[in-house]
């Protein structure tokens, strides 16, 4: 057997890394996280240096996205690690397999005021991040922190995936010792009840006006194919809120579209109507998916199921009357293997249910030739007729998020992002870009975002130029916070002054090396895309500011009882 020798702290957490196939991280360096990178640079890892802690978040949960592998943030004590906390944060409310990394100041000096102490005594980064983690630690020996990294990764990266934060006092990763035989934890999903999924099945077929709704944890299980099968072979309608937009394809007869934020009204008239069943899948139920935890998603003479992968959405906004936490796949699965055979007089009579309420399906008809300020509703639907089906869309937060999402019908779970459990601006442009560095040229992602969001994040297009990352980004460019603004004016029927200034976006994009244009008609686009295929490109779309979309998010924050 060969000698074991010591060997640096920092290289074993390398080692780690390589051996759970991380292959990027992303971050900003500093002294206490020093060790860390110097180490994975050593061991051939790509270091993408972020322009902020937080837009490195977002790009990793864009990677983790996009790869299906953890993504893997390093950041310094400190502000380093303060900055980062809201990326993390909409990592963990997104289900997303997110690690963050922090260096610590030397816990030899805990206690004794040293600069960016993060310990209990100083910050208490711990107290900070247990609440938005699924694994949390301190690292306090040398020999443990490699195995702290290693079980993180596990952890992280099993249903229902989530976020962990490990902090790393710079003497330890420093430091060598004998490498530990390090175990990966591993953890297996809940195994479904055969008796409660036989009697879903029974219920599903059983009921007179049934829907699906799905939510987040459908988009992360993968379940659509199971779910589109369920649904034709009983004729049920499928329903989905904003952040499962895409695991039903929209286009299909049995799609009703998108209930509560981005609905395009087929939704609300069929739950209208008091459905008898409503089966919910991975649904989060927060304020903005249900329309301001609307009453209809209760049925008040009906039932309703849910079915999650994550206990504590279980009963928290509605009170069910079969729940159960299990593998989402595996549940499903069983539930189709124990469904009836339908009646034709079943298959007919829902069939008449839905055509009442369906709405012909067409995206709106794009008129090339029109001039600026662009209907922002079209922005969308052009781009998606320039980059065709493929196409990823990953929008940021304001109203260009709303014109996108119901002007855009998306027909696969992928081709549509959005990071809603939080709904931090920035976090689209983050996303995307970490999206399009794990496609590379395979796949265009287009970022849609507003002109206060690039304001606020765009100096992260310097990214995208020094790795070249082909990122094509839609700047809805209306000189104003829109939502905030339109919010102010139906609330209280006044507004303070939420105009942007009066920035050359253009300029502002060639500055940093990238490719730009202001489109002032909208054939422009098609014309400078293809110029610029293969880089990373910032489109100016000059938007009409008078064309309002339909945001129920007024509603929940308005004060009234629901």
């Amino acid at each position: 057997m060969p000698e074991r020798r010591e060997t640096r702290v920092a290289d074993q957490i390398a080692e780690v890394m390589m051996r759970h196939r991380i292959d990027r991280v992303f971050g900003i360096p500093g002294g206490t996280i020093s060790p860390v990178f110097d180490a994975l640079y050593g061991a051939g890892i790509e270091l993408v240096t972020c322009q902020h802690e937080t837009m490195a978040v977002y790009a990793a949960a864009g990677y983790a996205r996009a790869t299906g592998c953890p993504g893997v943030v390093a950041v310094t004590s400190g502000p380093g690690a303060l900055n980062a906390l809201t990326g993390l944060a909409a990592a963990c409310r997104d289900e997303l397999p997110v690690l963050i990394l922090s260096g610590e100041a030397d816990m030899r000096n805990f206690g004794r005021s040293p600069l960016q102490d993060g310990s209990a005594s100083g910050l208490d980064l711990m107290a900070m991040v247990r609440p938005i983690t699924k694994y949390a630690e301190l690292a306090l020996r040398p020999e443990r922190a490699p195995v702290v990294v290693d079980q993180a990764l596990s952890v992280i990266n099993n249903p229902p995936f989530g976020t962990a934060f490990i902090s790393l006092p710079i003497n330890l990763t420093h430091s060598s010792v004998l490498p530990a035989r390090m175990p990966v934890m591993l953890s297996r999903g809940h195994e479904p009840d055969i008796g409660t999924c036989r009697r879903i099945a029974n219920m599903l077929a059983g009921a007179s006006r049934p829907a699906i709704l799905l939510g987040v944890g459908a988009k992360r299980s993968e379940i659509g194919n199971v779910i589109l099968e369920i649904a034709e072979t009983l004729r049920i309608p499928v329903i989905t809120d904003i952040e499962g937009k895409g695991v039903f394809p929209e286009t299909h007869p049995l799609s009703l579209g998108v209930f509560g934020i981005a609905s395009r009204g087929a939704a609300n008239a069929y739950i209208d109507e008091s459905i008898d069943l409503l089966l919910t899948i991975g649904c989060r139920f927060d304020d903005t998916s249900t329309g301001g935890y609307a009453d209809v998603l209760r049925p008040s003479y009906g039932q309703l199921i849910q079915l999650d992968h994550d206990p504590e959405r279980i009963g928290r906004s509605y009170a069910p009357d079969v729940a159960m936490c299990a593998d989402l796949g595996r549940t499903l699965q069983l539930i189709q293997e124990h469904l009836p055979t339908p009646t034709p007089q079943m298959i007919l009579h829902r069939d008449r249910m839905i055509r009442e309420v369906q709405p012909e399906i067409i995206e709106p008809e794009v008129n090339e030739d029109s001039q600026a300020p662009h209907d922002p509703r079209l922005l969308a639907p052009l781009m998606r007729d320039i980059f065709g089906p493929e196409a990823v869309f990953c929008c940021d937060i304001g109203n260009h998020l709303l014109f996108t999402a119901q002007n855009l019908l998306v027909e696969r779970p992928d081709g549509f992002w959005v990071s809603y459990g939080l709904g931090g601006m920035g976090s689209g442009l983050g996303t995307a870009i970490g999206m399009q560095l794990a496609y590379g040229y395979l796949r265009q992602v287009v970022c849609m975002i507003g002109d206060g969001g690039l304001l606020m994040t765009g100096s992260e297009l310097a990214t995208c130029v020094r790795y070249q990352i082909p990122l094509v980004t839609v700047v809805f460019d209306d000189r104003r916070l829109g939502m905030v603004d339109d919010g102010f004016n139906v609330l209280f029927g006044r507004t303070p002054t939420f105009s942007t200034p009066d920035i050359d976006f253009v300029t502002f994009a060639r500055s940093m090396g990238l490719a730009s244009e202001r489109i002032e008609h909208l054939s422009q686009a098609r014309e400078v895309i293809e110029a610029n295929k293969g880089k990373p490109l910032l489109l100016v779309m000059p938007t009409d500011q008078n064309i309002k979309p339909y945001n129920p998010r007024i509603e929940a924050v308005s004060g009234e009882d629901g």
